[in-house]
């Protein structure tokens, strides 16, 4: 379902007894949100509001947010807790041969839907209401994108997919991913609820040869998704390619375009922090993902404009918020609290108007796409200390209730239009197939 049909058959309803703010410019400390027909039509304090008879949800006083965003993730992960790397993983290479790109290889159509599905619940569980997921199944690529899609479409999810090409399996694979990213993309024009962008592996996957060629084949409009200076690595194969590093390859080749989102930037150029800033990419850290790889960190204070993503992590943002502070103190990188609340709600919300535009709004007639996390401040609450409250209070993005398209997806542990226990029993049996095609 669309989120335009989904908007058509929305019954009224309203959340009351919450805090409501947008992270931005707004905050009232005892508001109502009454949503019709999928949109935001009055959100503001309690005593400005004419009350009427239709659906209310009590929130008992938890804060309500415009719905949270996975800016880099990958669904096609979620099947793989408690798996271990099939050898020895000494460095971020070998990560990659030893444990992700053999689960890529493994997964099947089954695999995918399912280890999206369970991504979804985890993301309803965490106020997560649109993801950008970069897809790898290369046993199984035509088609991959749409399975993805109906996983998310099913929980009521807004999505940006990709399919990561990549030359690891030769010219022949890489072609098959060019053109799942542009069928897809093509496929979705038209769909306000999903999009598509056309994702890349990393430099270090892919040619001079490869690049001009996704240049040249896909439209002028379409933006990139790619593994930027992940790793040391990928700066030292750009470097022996005659550029600059990852960011100087892309630009030389005609791929930092509008719209790009480049994942990591821990391992950059000196030079190329000022491209970042001429070319105005977005720019996603993921900092549980590169402490758990041992790859670094990104430069918060050269790069201060960008936004957060999980790498397949988890669906958990305010958690990585918390991970992006937390780690900052520990090196003595940290940004003030005014930086951390621009990257979480501010550069987060501007970049995703370009797909959703309204996202992050809550004015009327904005998408009702909300999530009221199961946290009820016991001390004043203001935007000044709203990333303290997130920190250390909340500590996490345990949702209580989440809403697409003011469509109730998620409230109190249980998923209305999802059949949790079916979707974790056939996860399991997937899981398991996928485990004896990882070993072998």
């Amino acid at each position: 379902m669309t989120s335009e049909e989904n908007r058509e058959h929305q019954e009224p309803l309203c959340i009351r007894d919450v805090v409501v703010t947008d992270g931005r410019s707004f905050l009232c400390a005892d508001g109502v949100v009454e949503i019709t027909d999928g949109t935001i039509r009055y959100c503001g304090p309690r005593s400005e509001w004419n009350e009427k008879e239709m659906p209310t949800y009590y929130g008992g006083g938890r804060l309500l947010l415009p719905g949270l965003t996975n800016m880099h993730h990958h669904l096609y992960s979620a099947l793989a807790t408690g798996m271990t790397p099939l050898g020895p993983t000494p460095n971020f290479l070998s990560i990659l041969e030893q444990m992700w790109w053999p689960l890529d290889e493994a997964l099947g159509e089954e695999g995918i839907y399912l280890s999206a599905l369970a991504g979804v619940l985890d993301c309803l569980r965490h106020g997560v209401t649109t993801l950008v997921d970069h897809h790898a199944s290369m046993s199984f690529v035509r088609g991959s994108l749409s399975i993805v899609a109906n996983a998310l479409e099913c929980g009521g999810l807004k999505g940006v997919l990709c399919f990561e090409a990549s030359e690891r399996h030769g010219w022949e694979a890489f072609l098959e991913h060019v053109e799942e990213n542009l069928e897809f993309a093509a496929q979705v024009l038209e769909d306000p609820g999903m999009h598509g962008i056309f994702g890349m592996h990393a430099n270090f996957t892919l040619s001079d040869e490869g690049l001009r060629f996704i240049a040249q084949e896909k439209p002028e409009s379409l933006p990139v998704h790619i593994h930027c200076g992940e790793d040391f690595s990928d700066l030292a194969y750009c470097r022996e390619k005659g550029y600059a590093g990852p960011v100087d390859r892309l630009l030389r080749n005609g791929l930092l375009v509008p719209g790009t989102l480049l994942a990591h930037c821990v391992h950059l150029d000196h030079t190329e922090y000022e491209l970042l800033e001429e070319y105005r990419p977005v720019v996603v850290t993921n900092p549980e993902s590169n402490a758990n790889n041992r790859v670094g960190a990104m430069d918060r204070q050269k790069i201060p404009r960008h936004v957060f993503g999980t790498d397949g992590m988890s669906c958990d943002m305010v958690q990585t918020l918390r991970s992006q502070f937390l780690l900052g103190q520990a090196s003595g990188t940290s940004e003030d609290f005014g930086a951390l609340q621009r990257a979480f709600f501010d550069n987060r919300y501007d970049a995703l108007q370009m797909w959703f535009p309204g996202a992050g709004s809550l004015a009327p007639g904005s998408p009702a796409d909300l999530a009221v996390l199961d946290y009820a401040p016991s001390t004043p609450i203001t935007l000044e200390n709203l990333m303290g409250h997130l920190l250390f209070g909340a500590r996490c993005g345990r949702a209580w209730m989440t809403l697409g398209d003011g469509k109730v997806l998620y409230h109190e542990g249980k998923f209305p239009y999802l059949d949790e226990p079916e979707i974790r029993s056939e996860a399991l049996k997937a899981a398991e197939f996928l485990r004896r095609r990882f070993y072998g």
